[in-house]
């Protein structure tokens, strides 16, 4: 007995001595960074914690002490601002330049109330008359092309993004042109419409880095740190579930002729599917996520409808563009830059709504199935989710897919295959997604890929 006593207490010991050990090994790392991305960098770094051991403690700081605060030289990783800070950041010494790496970006965007009461479709509408703007500031430079000759078109200026937001939710302000981040989360659930690099440049999108310091205690695992950062696709995941976007906009829009050629086939059987079991030829539709709007110039093109192609990536839009006006369809092909969160459309107020491809990259699936449903008619179909069509032989299928294949429906969003998978918030269940969105009248389609039909019927 006393034997097992003493090699209890001598486990134990051991135990402590290999905690004590293991803890004592465990970096610390200070992140200091601006104030507006650490919800978002604490959240990432957990998971980073969670796989080393390490320790991460992030430490806010404001605009107005940007370069104050890195100056003390007591952070182990920073995370500035913009681009632009950055670069100053790098000609003060306050970083190792070589350590930089882009983690996500800020895209500058005109924000509206949910449902687009004033019907602004972009920054174009900054001449409109009587729209009351709001600005939330941001560095003067960045907006000189954006704003020449517009600056009497703005009735607000704020530094503080929750308070032009309350402006806009009392009717104070039409509409509000600010950085995407600045809104991120916001409980309004404001229309968020980036602006084309390509059209209005490249300063109006901000490439947001993360840097070791030159005094950082542990370079190696700071290093670490920001590489993981900047590359892994669980810290990406946790950004796109914040709204923030990826791509600054100097990448063209996934817009292959080669792959747009094999695509078109199964783009045209699916319309035609629509044409033939809906029977909804004329009014509105509405594309969701469209890219470079080969469905929607397509669904155009065979039928009387007038079809709007939507897509949170700028650039996309503007290619959807190009293709309507080559196409010779005049404003029965229309492109906006949205959000599927916050949709840009009055209530019951487009007869049909389609989505291919796009339920896996939503990062709030729930919320974007309401929208949907709102702006539905009384009697209008959506038709959502993944595949090539019943049309679409499976010889076609093999063609188009050249040898990919990955699953994203069916896939539990908390699995190991889930964090691997190359779409960020994959599907477990369709009846359950529909359940957690309140919606009845709908139905699953199994054929020509994994749909949801969702009608809404009159008086709902």
């Amino acid at each position: 007995m006393v034997r097992l006593r003493l090699l209890t207490t001598l486990a134990f010991a051991l135990l402590a001595s290999a905690l004590s050990a293991a803890a004592a090994s465990a970096a610390r790392i200070d992140v200091g960074v601006y104030d507006e991305y650490a919800p978002v960098l604490r959240e990432a770094a957990a998971i980073w914690v969670a796989d080393t051991g390490n320790q991460v403690i992030v430490h806010p700081f404001p605009h107005s002490q940007l370069m104050e605060s890195p100056a003390k030289g007591d952070m182990d990783v920073l995370v500035p601002s913009c681009n632009r800070s950055a670069d100053i950041w790098e000609q003060k010494g306050f970083v190792v330049p070589a350590s930089r790496k882009p983690i996500f970006c800020g895209r500058m965007a005109v924000i509206v109330p949910p449902g687009n009461p004033r019907n602004i479709r972009g920054v174009e509408d900054l001449d409109q008359p009587g729209v009351r703007w709001g600005k939330i500031e941001f560095c003067a430079w960045r907006g000189e092309k954006l704003l020449k000759g517009k600056e009497g078109s703005f009735v607000a200026t704020t530094v503080d993004a929750d308070d032009m937001m309350d402006l806009l939710a009392k009717g104070k302000v039409d509409a509000v042109l600010g950085w995407d981040y600045t809104v991120a989360g916001n409980p309004f659930n404001p229309v968020v419409m980036r602006i084309p690099i390509s059209r209005y440049g490249p300063e109006l999108a901000a490439l947001i880095p993360a840097f070791v310091t030159p005094k950082a205690r542990s370079p190696k695992e700071a290093g670490a740190l920001v590489d993981f950062l900047s590359g892994d696709a669980r810290a990406q995941r946790v950004y796109l579930s914040h709204g923030l976007m990826l791509d600054d906009g100097t990448h063209a829009p996934d817009d292959d002729p080669d792959v747009g050629s094999r695509m078109m086939k199964a783009y045209q059987n699916i319309c035609q599917q629509l044409i033939d079991d809906y029977k909804i030829t004329k009014g509105t539709a509405v594309d969701i996520g469209c890219g470079p709007g080969q469905m929607a110039v397509k669904l155009a093109q065979m039928t009387d409808l007038t079809v709007i192609g939507l897509d949170i990536e700028p650039e996309a839009v503007e290619a959807g563009r190009r293709r309507a006006k080559e196409a010779g369809l005049g404003d029965r092909a229309q492109f906006i830059c949205a959000d599927a969160h916050s949709l840009p459309f009055a209530d019951n107020s487009t007869d049909l709504v389609m989505s291919k491809g796009t339920i896996p990259f939503l990062r709030d699936q729930v919320l974007a199935v309401k929208e949907i449903y709102r702006v539905l008619r009384p009697g209008g179909v959506a038709f959502i989710g993944g595949g090539f069509g019943r049309y679409t032989s499976t010889k076609d299928e093999n063609q188009i897919r050249g040898g990919r294949r990955e699953a994203w429906y069916g896939v539990d969003p908390a699995s190991p295959q889930a964090s691997k998978s190359a779409f960020p918030f994959p599907v477990l269940s369709y009846d359950t997604l529909m359940t957690r969105a309140g919606i009845g009248s709908y139905k699953v389609i199994r054929e020509g890929g994994n749909w949801i039909e969702i009608r809404k019927n009159a008086g709902q």
